[in-house]
């Protein structure tokens, strides 16, 4: 009965040690697993942190040359607005021009005569829009006529037997022109055997030229006023 009972005290013995084991291991086991997913889920944690730093860097990037393409794009329409300002200004003539040029100049060409009937001669509206259209033709950019600045559309006209161009009176003889040319050395010579230059002959008048380094001509001074001007509408 002893050796039954001692026999069944070593099994349960035996069987409590081996349970005690085996929950140990499993214990160990859990508790070993758990780490290693936290481990786990820090390390991915950490690497989606660092992605989403990354993609609010390229964020803030984007958005940073999105502003600088604007504020350039801003300036880029702004300075073509006032280069197209300045280029219409020019061409209409409201710019002062300087640069290389022929000043000719339109005198009497009558020996010795220094009566006032002379000096005060006017030189008729004709022959000077003969001229002007000529130095064109040989290569001028801009002129002017005693400090008046002469345009595609400059009217010259005779009052009461006084020539006025813009308008302004035309002093009599001598008369100076300011010319302003690329090449000055081809319009000084295509000048002096124009056909301006015989005809100005035929009224006892004449063109002397001389090529200057630097010449200036002055800006259109008249305003330019549109009086009238409609919406043209654009078709659909």
């Amino acid at each position: 009965m002893q050796v039954v009972l001692k026999t069944a005290a070593l099994l349960l013995a035996v069987l409590i040690g081996y349970y005690t084991v085996t929950g140990i291991e499993d214990i160990s086991f859990t508790k070993a697993s758990d780490s290693g997913d936290i481990l786990q889920l820090q390390q991915a944690l950490q690497e989606e942190r660092e992605r989403r730093q990354e993609l609010y860097d390229r964020i803030r990037e984007n958005e940073k040359l999105l502003e600088e393409y604007s504020t350039e794009q801003k300036n880029s329409r702004e300075y073509a607005m006032k280069q197209a300002v300045e280029d219409l200004e020019e061409k209409a003539g409201m710019t002062e021009k300087s640069g290389q040029g022929v000043e000719v100049t339109i005198s009497s060409a009558a020996s010795g005569n220094t009566s006032s009937s002379f000096e005060n001669r006017s030189v008729r509206p004709e022959l000077l829009r003969q001229l002007v259209n000529e130095l064109k033709q040989f290569g001028a950019s801009d002129i002017s006529m005693e400090g008046q600045r002469v345009l595609e559309t400059t009217p010259f006209r005779e009052i009461d037997g006084i020539t006025h161009i813009n308008g302004k009176r035309l002093p009599g003889l001598p008369v100076q022109i300011k010319v302003l040319a690329e090449n000055a050395d081809t319009l000084y010579n295509e000048l002096m055997v124009s056909e301006s230059s015989e005809y100005f002959s035929f009224e006892n008048m004449e063109l002397r030229a001389k090529v200057k380094e630097e010449i200036h001509i002055p800006a259109f001074e008249e305003v330019r006023r549109v009086r009238y001007m409609e919406v043209l509408e654009e078709d659909s």
